[in-house]
């Protein structure tokens, strides 16, 4: 009897658990109406700017 009242008790706290997960989702909408604009973003460069970074590595360090 106690196996089945702890499965039991399992199943409603995981449908309550998913309940509450999809009522949170409500205003999904307006939250994506925020966010959308970044579609109409454009570049300020066509393309990326390169930084060129001296590197030197000590042949002594060098692991072969």
């Amino acid at each position: 009897m106690k196996k089945l009242s702890c499965k039991l008790f399992a199943l409603i706290i995981t449908a309550a658990i998913a309940g509450l997960a999809t009522a949170q989702n409500g205003d999904d909408t307006a939250t994506l109406n925020q966010i959308s604009a970044y579609r109409q973003w454009i570049k300020v460069n066509a393309e990326p700017v390169k930084v060129d970074i001296p590197v030197t590595i000590d042949p002594a360090l060098a692991v072969s």
